[in-house]
């Protein structure tokens, strides 16, 4: 007869790396004489543990094995980070043990070549029209939060896209879309004639029926910008 009994070892490995670490020898010399000073490390079968975790120093070379064995391993499953971490600290934990687990989940090379992006699909880049003259193609956006001045804190930007030219406007801080629109055509309208397209972002103002009910029936083209490519 044949009698195969399986041998672990890995702790002895582990005893052996922290043995020879002389940052474990002196943390766990310091909770032996001074447990009061550390009470979430104890001693247990000559192992730091720490909340009930075996507790590991920054920089043995057995945590690039762990990492191996908790992520690539068919037990691993190539998991993600979050899991990744979380079955590590199930049994361990070391200082920079998160910054660890990301950096080797993400240049994890079966995980880069088979697994696809989870998040939303970016939009496609639609690059705007170039102006051919000036005071045609405009673009618009607030200043807000400035020191009140006249009971003004709020600057209206108006930018002519083919010369950079830039005209300003004053607002108060409860301004309405018809604020807006009446200060447009005061410093814009009044001197370049109303323009064919404007740019801006989709602030509220913007986006009210007032608004694009205005420019509308003046012929504007109301370019906002979109959620992923403002």
């Amino acid at each position: 007869m044949i009698l195969f009994v399986p041998s672990l070892t890995f702790l002895e490995e582990l005893r052996r790396q922290l043995n020879a670490h002389p940052d474990y020898t002196r943390r766990r010399q310091e909770i032996t004489q001074n447990p009061a000073n550390f009470p979430t490390f104890t001693v247990s079968q000559d192992l730091v543990m720490n909340n009930g975790r075996i507790w590991l120093p920054r920089g043995l070379p057995i945590t690039s094995t762990l990492l191996m064995e908790y992520h690539t391993t068919p037990t691993g499953d190539h998991a993600g980070i979050a899991k990744t971490l979380a079955r590590i600290l199930e049994n361990f934990s070391w200082p920079g043990l998160q910054k660890d687990v990301k950096q080797f989940v993400t240049n994890c090379l079966d995980c880069q070549v088979t697994k696809y992006e989870t998040q939303k699909v970016a939009g496609l880049l639609c690059p705007l029209p170039i102006p051919h003259r000036p005071w045609e193609d405009l673009s618009l956006d607030f200043i807000v939060g400035l020191p009140p001045y006249q009971g003004n804190t709020t600057i209206l930007v108006v930018v002519d896209r083919f010369s950079k030219g830039i005209h300003l406007g004053m607002l108060p801080t409860a301004h309405t879309a018809h604020m807006v629109a009446t200060l447009f055509i005061e410093v814009v309208v009044k001197f370049h004639g109303v323009p064919q397209s404007l740019v801006s972002d989709r602030d509220l103002l913007f986006i009210s029926r007032f608004w694009q009910e205005l420019f509308q029936a003046s012929g504007t083209h109301l370019r906002m910008s979109s959620a992923y490519h403002p």
